[in-house]
């Protein structure tokens, strides 16, 4: 017997369906109610929200890094002072 996505509880007659794309290929998704639904909804772009937030940190961090490089490619490498003690 089929299964709600979110909730695991049986599908009645008020079945919805949805069809998502995971990146990798469609995924069919069977919810009881609308409730389901929406809370499935919710958690996915909460998720997908914070994935997208840690790739603008990575790319921020990746251009810092790169601009550094091309900066010292162009002055030469910094030379500091050693310390004897």
């Amino acid at each position: 017997m089929r299964r709600c996505a979110q909730c695991h509880g049986r599908l009645g007659l008020g079945v919805r369906f949805r069809n998502l794309w995971s990146g990798h290929g469609w995924v069919h998704l069977r919810f009881c109610s609308t409730r389901c639904e929406g809370i499935f909804k919710q958690d996915r772009e909460e998720a997908n929200a914070k994935r997208r937030w840690y790739t603008v940190l990575f790319a921020e961090l990746t251009l810092c890094h790169a601009v550094r490089n091309v900066i010292e490619q162009i002055s030469g490498p910094k030379i500091t002072p050693r310390l004897e003690g």
